[in-house]
Formats: structure tokens, sequence, C-alpha cells
């Protein structure tokens, strides 16, 4: 019986391991290249940072595990083992999973009952549906920020569903801020991308709140055509002169204050355009985040473009995602604790 010639299947080994090898090499480019992006922020490659981090992780660990070979045991590991880091400095995602979800936690509710435990929620209501408010009720919010807001005559009504007569209301166009206690208008536009209110509490605590919506980000992906990424870049500029602009209005707001900024960024927490937000203010969902956070869309939540910002004298307790019925985004549950 005739042996088959070993070198039969040369070519198709050397295939195999040169695309093992090219798997490996690819992850390792993705690690740094990602890495580095995110790091220096270039304008130029911005939707970069509009993919959720955690779709470049599963992207170069599964290129990590197709470069598997049996005699390279040892670089594999080492590989993985970057990707871990990656994950704990990039991907929030491992950080609020692990945290323990306490919506109306023990710690809040001691102080809410000593006047000092407040909740914000933050919710788009999809082209102006006053029906998304009432879904609100439920959480028993101190303050709501509303993007794409109901219009102005229906404001009052849905002040009065949430808080009664303790309620009130700034309509600024497309954003509004509803609020338990005495709302005093400090700035509305209805052609602005947002409005600032001072709130005065019914335990009398002053906080600043501002309610936001950058301008909506490109529905495009044709990321071969040049202009995709030119078009990206100019998004990123245009909401970095918004949040300038927000910061500058700011100014005037004394630097030991209560506050607020909240809403609908359209776009990642850690994009550049957001970055002049982190000279005053902290993220709270990277303090205090659980669960999955991201909120657009809400059937198919890839992105966490409404967040909760605040000053040094708030201290996030809990902040969760909540899927609606009728927007179509999640809604933030944001509990906070003010500072002494």
């Amino acid at each position: 019986m005739t042996q088959p010639d070993a070198t039969t299947n040369a070519p198709a080994s050397v295939k195999l391991r040169r695309l093992r090898q090219t798997a490996s090499i690819g992850s390792v480019v993705m690690l740094v290249a990602v890495s580095l992006c995110l790091v220096t922020q270039p304008g130029w490659l911005a939707p970069v940072i509009l993919v959720p981090t955690w779709c470049w992780l599963v992207c170069g660990v599964m290129l990590a595990c197709c470069g598997l070979h049996t005699d390279r045991k040892q670089w594999f590991v080492g590989l993985l083992l970057a990707w871990a880091a990656f994950a704990w400095l990039f991907v929030e995602e491992v950080h609020s999973l692990i945290r323990r979800e306490s919506v109306s936690s023990a710690e809040w509710l001691t102080a809410r009952e000593s006047g000092r435990g407040i909740r914000i929620v933050s919710l788009n209501c999809n082209v102006g549906q006053s029906r998304c408010v009432e879904e609100v009720v439920a959480w028993k919010p101190d303050v709501v920020l509303l993007q794409e807001s109901p219009s102005k005559e229906q404001l009052p009504g849905l002040v009065e569903l949430l808080f009664g007569q303790d309620g009130s209301c700034l309509y600024g166009g497309d954003v509004s801020i509803l609020a338990r206690g005495k709302l005093t208008r400090r700035f509305s536009d209805a052609r602005s991308h947002f409005v600032h209110a001072e709130v005065e509490l019914p335990t009398g605590r002053v906080i600043e709140v501002v309610s936001t919506r950058l301008s909506p980000p490109i529905p495009r992906f044709d990321f071969w055509q040049p202009d995709f990424w030119s078009d990206h870049r100019m998004k990123r500029i245009s909401h970095r002169e918004q949040i300038n602009r927000i910061i500058e209005h700011l100014q005037s707001v004394p630097p030991g204050s209560h506050l607020i900024v909240g809403g609908d960024f359209n776009a990642p927490p850690r994009d550049d355009a957001l970055a002049l937000l982190r000279s005053r203010l902290t993220d709270a969902f990277l303090t205090a985040g659980s669960g999955w956070g991201a909120t657009g869309t809400n059937e198919y939540p890839l992105f966490r473009v409404d967040q909760v910002w605040v000053s040094n004298s708030l201290q996030p307790v809990s902040v969760m995602a909540k899927k609606t019925l009728h927007s179509d985004h999640q809604m933030v549950v944001c509990d906070l604790v003010i500072g002494d």
C-alpha cells in the first residue's frame, strides 16, 4: 500500500501557519493602534473612538485565539494579558458589570431622609413624546433632564404628574429641566443646545443644573470613503464648540457650587470633544455606574451617549441605564449625595 507523500500537505500547513501569524500580528497591531488612538484622540481618527471599546476587545481577543499555536502558548498568554490590561484601562463595562446594582441603596436612602440624597433622571423623549416622561414617574426623581423635549404647553402637566404642586420647569426648545422645588432661569434659548437653571430643592439646598443635547451623530457607515472620516472630524469639532459654550457660560457659577450637566451628548464619554467637561466635572457612571450603561438605542444599547456629569461636591452612589417603552433611548437614573 502506497504511503501518502508528506510533502503533499506541506502547502496547506504553511498557509495555516501564515494565517495564524497574520491573526496574531493583526491582534497586536489592533491593540497598539486602538490604545494610542484612545490616549491621543487624533481628530482624523474620530470614528475609532465612536466604536464601543468592548468591540475592539472582542475583535482583538478573537484574532489572538485564531493565531493560537501549540508551539507559541507563551506568546498567546502574553497577548491575552495585554488585552486584559486594555480592558481594565479602557472598557468601562468591565468595572460597571462587576459592581452590584444598587438603586435606592441604604446609603442613599439614609442621605435622602436627611435631605442630602437626590435622584436625577435624564431622558431623550424621542421627538417630543410626553408619554416618555410619564415613564419617569415611577422612579420618583428630584430633577428630570429632557432632550427632544415635549412642547412648552405640555410641560406644566408633566411637572404636576411628577411633583404635584411642588414642581417647576424651564423650557429651552429642544431641551428642558423639570424639578421638585423652586426653579430659577439662568439661561434658555430655543435656538441653543442647552438650558441652565438654579434649582432650590424643598430642603433648601441649591444646585445648578444644565440639560443639553449636542448635535446628532453622522448616520453613515461607508468608512471606505475619505469624506466619511472628514465628516466625523468636523462633527467632533462641532461638539467641542458646543461644550465650550456650556463651559464659558458656567464661568459665572462659583467653583464650590453643586453642579450637574447631563443629557444626550451624542458622543461617548471618552471622546475628546467632552474633554473640557473634565476640568470641572466627573462622569458619574465611571464612579458609580452599575450594569450595562449604554443607552442608545433603547432596543440595542451599544453607545453610552446619555450621561450625567457632576461636580466634586456631589457624590454619585448609583448610576444605571433603564430600558424605556416609548423612547428610542434608555433613561439614565442617577442617585447622588450632596456634600456638606
